[in-house]
């Protein structure tokens, strides 16, 4: 499958992106050999090989612990209707 610099226009315009017309071009030969690629994949036989329950070998470390924690109502939750949540993501 071909990918076009209308096709990429038409993304970008769905993902709210802007993406300047002297990028689209290089963008789209980027995303057409992906598309290839990915179709390439889609050749490999796989009926021989059995579903993965754990890509990794070892144990699973989470970065928290799991914590059970009184669930807010909406009168603790904080003004009006929005809810006060604790960060989980950690980052910049």
């Amino acid at each position: 499958m071909k990918i076009t610099t209308a096709d990429v226009a038409r993304v970008a315009a769905l993902a709210n992106l802007e993406v300047p017309e002297e990028h689209r071009q290089a963008l789209a030969e980027q995303l057409s050999r992906i598309v290839e690629y990915v179709g390439k994949l889609n050749e490999i036989d796989t009926d021989e090989v059995g579903p993965t329950t754990l890509v990794v070998r070892g144990e699973l470390h989470s970065e928290r612990e799991d914590a059970v924690e009184p669930r807010q109502g909406s009168a603790e939750a904080g003004a009006g209707s929005l809810f006060a949540v604790p960060r989980v993501i950690r980052g910049r």
